[in-house]
């Protein structure tokens, strides 16, 4: 019972997160997002302008022919109905014609389809991958927030909402735009009386959508976010799919996926009964409209005022109106979502990206050696109490070995991120070479450094593309058989069926903790990087599988700097110099038997491990 209790208090604090993250997209005032995010589309319809250009001719004749159509009928019904059976040829003339414009309305229309709402699909395809693109160089603060699943959420359905709207929303618009005022001036010039009175419904128009668009807008927007927070809870459900069954949290998490999904729904509903209204009385305006053509133009035939092939004529005009007048309604909801789309994805857009340099750019080295250094280096993470590290020295000549050492929550692992500029560092405190660090492109200091994070993470493809990340490209099996075997995993790797070629499943799913944690250093010993950063590399195998691999290791680094961060003081023994961290200072420095022999923390854990190691052997 505790450990529920426990889990629903971990599920509520996300629950707030999640809130807390959506608020800044709901604070942003709709107009302004508007403008200043559709501007950001141009450069995208300007790419396929002469297509474009080619859609909008297509729209203007194939309506142009649509509006030409009912003449061709109403003349050869007027003439059939004449009687004069001298005009008889005549109406069958009029009849093919009226076939030849329907069917050349028709291909234009098929055009006019194809041009705009491929130019749509092209759209879409070009802003996926710049928006990929930019996520993938947005600063590692910038995901403290963001959550996956409402990063795919904008990459799918708030994407494919803004197509939506600027692909056949656009194509109905101008259609409309065209279609209307060309019909309406055909029907007046039948009746103006009729053509009055068909114009009544079409009043109404403004008001309803009027009424109803900001209720959509509102609605539209709370869909979006909900459609994030499930995509959120459902990501994180499965990537934690150990943990959840280890604790016996299904219950918890399927209720909690029950909440997210009901609240979907209900704001889903509410948004197709808003809908419903405005497409309803859109309808039902239509067919008034109709009514009154049938009644008036009815009695107008009677009285011998009207032709037949004229109310006939006139009815198919009613009839072109009449979709114009429905789509207005499903237009304004597309255009609605896609501008609660953009401000999602402005918001997303807006984020700056990672820079080159942060400060005035140094000539980059024509090769790094690797020396490390930090001066007084003082961190403190965005809307922390106190600093992270504080005031952290230490000079590490190129081919040396710095270990860090320390309780958990020290500040090891942000000293690490702080040398690869993951963290923002402050001005002349991180240095590579006797650069600042913030002076050095990136691509140049990141290449100087092949890590091992803490977190092993592997891509759910197979063992030799993982390893491939390394190299960027494709890998040589003996070379790559070399790193296995100095991280300890040849031996494995040899067992599995399929050897390199093996899939590892979500995030290494299919490995052990251990086999993770090996395949990411063999990893990092392909990158022939000159600087090692191990990140408690080893902290899930046995410590006799450690003790071995610590063997090959040596080897490796005494050709690199390396600095490796540990809670197993036989992991950095044979360090040419080692920290010990506490509360983000220094409190101890020194080799191995220095800091054993000063009898403090490092001592005393060395000593506890050591008996501990001892009880585990004699076991």
């Amino acid at each position: 019972m505790q450990g529920r209790t426990q889990a629903g208090l971990h599920f509520t604090s996300l629950a707030a997160q999640r809130a807390e993250a959506r608020t800044p997209h709901r604070t942003l005032c709709p107009l302004v997002a508007r403008r200043t995010s559709y501007r950001r589309l141009a450069p995208y319809f300007r790419r396929y302008r002469g297509v474009l250009v080619a859609g909008m001719v297509a729209v203007i004749a194939s309506r142009a022919l649509m509006v030409l159509a009912p003449r061709y009928l109403r003349g050869a019904v007027n003439l059939l109905r004449s009687g004069d059976e001298s005009q008889f040829g005549e109406a069958v003339t009029r009849g093919w014609l009226f076939l030849a414009v329907t069917m050349g309305s028709g291909g234009l229309t098929y055009l006019m389809r194809y041009l705009l709402v491929g130019t749509s699909r092209r759209v879409e395809r070009n802003l996926k991958r710049d928006l990929f693109a930019h996520v993938e160089h947005l600063p590692a603060s910038a995901f403290d927030r963001l959550r996956t699943g409402d990063l795919l959420s904008r990459l799918t359905s708030d994407i494919e909402a803004v197509r939506f709207s600027f692909g056949p929303g656009i194509m109905y618009v101008a259609s409309t735009l065209v279609l209307v005022p060309l019909a309406l001036a055909s029907m007046a010039q039948l009746d103006v009386t009729l053509t009055l009175l068909t114009l009544l419904p079409l009043l109404a128009i403004g008001i309803i959508v009027r009424v109803l668009a900001p209720s959509i807008m509102r609605r539209t927007r709370a869909v979006q976010d909900r459609i994030g927070d499930l995509s959120a809870r459902a990501q994180e459900s499965f990537a934690g799919a150990r943990v959840v069954r280890a604790y016996a949290t299904e219950s918890i998490e399927e209720a909690a996926f029950r909440r997210e999904n009901e609240a979907l729904v209900a704001e889903t509903l509410g948004l197709a009964r808003t809908r419903a209204w405005m497409t309803g009385l859109l309808y039902l305006l239509g067919g008034l409209g109709n009514l009154a053509v049938l009644w008036a133009g009815g009695r107008r035939v009677i009285e011998g005022g009207l032709g037949y092939g004229d109310l006939l004529a006139f009815l198919a005009y009613v009839a072109m109106l009449i979709w114009p007048m429905i789509s207005i309604g499903w237009v304004v909801s597309s255009f609605q979502r896609s501008a609660a789309a953009m401000q999602r994805l402005e918001d997303l857009l807006g984020r700056d990206v990672e820079p080159a340099t942060l400060d005035e750019p140094v000539p980059a080295p024509a090769r790094i050696a690797g020396s490390l250094a930090a001066r007084d280096l003082t961190f403190t993470y965005e809307g922390a109490q106190r600093p992270a590290l504080a005031n952290v020295s230490f000079e590490l000549p190129a081919g040396g070995t710095l270990g860090l050492v320390g309780p958990v929550g020290s500040g090891k692992s942000t000293l690490l991120a702080l040398l690869t500029r993951q963290r923002t560092p402050p001005p002349g405190a991180v240095f590579l070479d006797g650069r600042d660090v913030r002076q050095l492109p990136l691509e140049t200091l990141r290449g100087a450094f092949a890590v091992v994070p803490q977190d092993a993470f592997l891509f759910s493809t197979t063992l030799r593309e993982n390893l491939a990340l390394a190299t960027g490209g494709e890998i040589d099996t003996g070379r790559a058989q070399e790193a296995l075997r100095m991280a300890g995993l040849a031996e494995d790797v040899a067992g599995f069926p399929d050897g390199l070629e093996t899939l590892v499943g979500e995030r290494g799913l299919t490995l052990s903790g251990g086999q993770k944690q090996r395949m990411t250093l063999a990893r990092a010993l392909l990158r022939e990087a000159p600087v090692l950063l191990l990140d408690d590399t080893l902290s899930a195998v046995d410590t006799e599988t450690e003790a071995r691999i610590l063997e090959h290791l040596l080897v490796e680094m005494r050709r690199r700097t390396t600095v490796v961060v540990a809670h197993r003081l036989g992991t950095v023994r044979h360090a040419d110099h080692i920290l010990v961290l506490d509360g983000g200072r220094v409190v101890e420095a020194g080799t191995h038997d220095e800091l054993v022999a000063a009898g403090g923390w490092y001592a005393r854990t060395h000593e506890r491990q050591r008996l501990e190691a001892r009880a585990e052997g004699g076991a």
